[in-house]
C-alpha cells in the first residue's frame, strides 16, 4: 500500500475514534468539526484511489 494512501486511512480511522468521544460527550460542535473533517479525509482517500488506479 502507498505510504501516503496509509496516513490518510489512519487519519481517517482517528478522526472516527474523536468522534465517538465528542458524541459519548454531547459536544455538538466538536463532532461537526469532526464530522466536516471526516468528510475531507474521505474525500482525499477517493481522490487518490482513483488517481492510482
Amino acid at each position: 500500500m502507498h505510504s501516503r494512501l496509509f496516513r490518510l486511512i489512519e487519519r481517517h480511522q482517528r478522526i472516527d475514534e474523536l468522534l465517538r468521544f465528542a458524541q459519548q460527550r454531547a459536544d455538538s460542535h466538536e463532532v461537526a468539526r469532526l464530522r466536516s473533517l471526516k468528510r475531507k479525509a474521505k474525500g482525499l482517500i477517493h481522490r487518490f484511489t482513483m488517481r492510482a488506479a
